[in-house]
């Protein structure tokens, strides 16, 4: 085996010898880094405390996925209890390196400490950032260097966002309406292409039988489609909410409270009813299965950046905003 892996493998046997009674705490930490966390993490910043702050925290979130899914398939490689004498305290069907439970928090979090320059929150996210990284090793499913390379790209992430904002925005804000909604969609367009290159690429490259039989969905377009979906819906509820239903996130403790716990319920109706609905029509990797997998994902973005927003300025949830935020 790798000496690195064999490294690694070490490190996870002495985190899971320390005591059986953290499972269910590292279990409850590693939550805090999946996309079902962020599904009631974000919305909360959208609503409540920023719109321009959510809508580029969501951006920021699915950008850093696709960059973590494609060195995933790129690099094609295992999971430590796939190989190595370790405990899998959770499983996963997709490949090891990197982590995007690492590089999604740190680019969450770390984004958000950036934007908000606040000591606490600092200190937060850095807590949250390094108890995710030990939690998926502990765990079993990732090495150290798993983690260490989510770290780096959600790093990567953050200044691609940051450095980048400076120059296009400007630009973005010169194009129409139609225009950044159809750019919103070559891009989601551009992702799938490229999940679909990768995969191509790396068909020639059979995984180990020794490990085969774990990486059950590690191969495959349909989180790109999750991911086009997501950011066509992101993008075009963005630039509707701004032209049609432009909201204030300030108020009044309980309309904040509301404004969450209504969004999030119709939010949540979206997500897991289009899963069953879609999922009795056809599977994940079938043509159409892809096809309602991306309109599932546009719909629950697209409701929680434009439907709601709209909702709340009808039932006085929220006021129309003076300024830009």
């Amino acid at each position: 085996m790798n000496p690195i892996y064999n490294f690694g493998i070490q490190i996870i046997q002495a985190l899971q010898s320390m005591s059986p009674t953290l499972d269910g705490f590292m279990k409850f930490i590693s939550f805090l880094g999946t996309i079902d966390f962020y599904l009631l993490l974000i919305p909360f910043v959208y609503w409540v405390i920023s719109a321009s702050l959510g809508f580029r925290v969501l951006l920021l979130l699915i950008g850093t996925d696709f960059l973590t899914l494609s060195c995933k398939q790129l690099l094609h490689q295992p999971r430590p209890y796939w190989v190595g004498d370790v405990k899998p305290l959770a499983t996963e069907t997709s490949y090891g390196i990197p982590s995007s439970h690492a590089s999604d928090s740190l680019a969450v979090w770390g984004y958000l400490a950036y934007c908000l320059k606040k000591s606490w929150l600092w200190a937060v996210s850095i807590l949250v950032v390094l108890l995710i990284g030990i939690s998926r090793m502990y765990l079993g499913v990732h090495f150290p260097t798993d983690v260490l390379a989510g770290w780096l790209i959600g790093l990567l992430a953050i200044f691609l966002l940051v450095k980048g904002e400076a120059w296009l925005s400007p630009w973005l804000k010169r194009q129409s309406g139609a225009r950044q909604i159809g750019i919103g969609f070559a891009v989601s367009i551009v992702f799938i292409l490229a999940g679909w290159l990768i995969n191509l690429l790396i068909a020639a490259f059979p995984d180990p039988p020794a490990w085969a039989d774990y990486a059950l969905k590690a191969r495959g377009i349909s989180h790109y489609l999750t991911l086009g979906g997501a950011l066509f819906g992101t993008v075009a509820g963005y630039v509707l909410m701004r032209q049609q239903a432009a909201f204030e996130t300030k108020g009044i403790w309980w309309q904040r409270l509301l404004r969450y716990i209504l969004g999030m319920i119709v939010m949540l109706a979206i997500y897991l009813g289009l899963d069953v609905l879609f999922g009795m029509i056809a599977g994940d990797e079938t043509t159409i299965g892809l096809v309602l997998r991306y309109i599932r994902y546009a719909s629950v973005t697209f409701w929680a950046i434009f439907g709601a927003p709209w909702v709340f300025l009808k039932i006085k949830l929220a006021e129309h905003a003076r300024n830009e935020e």
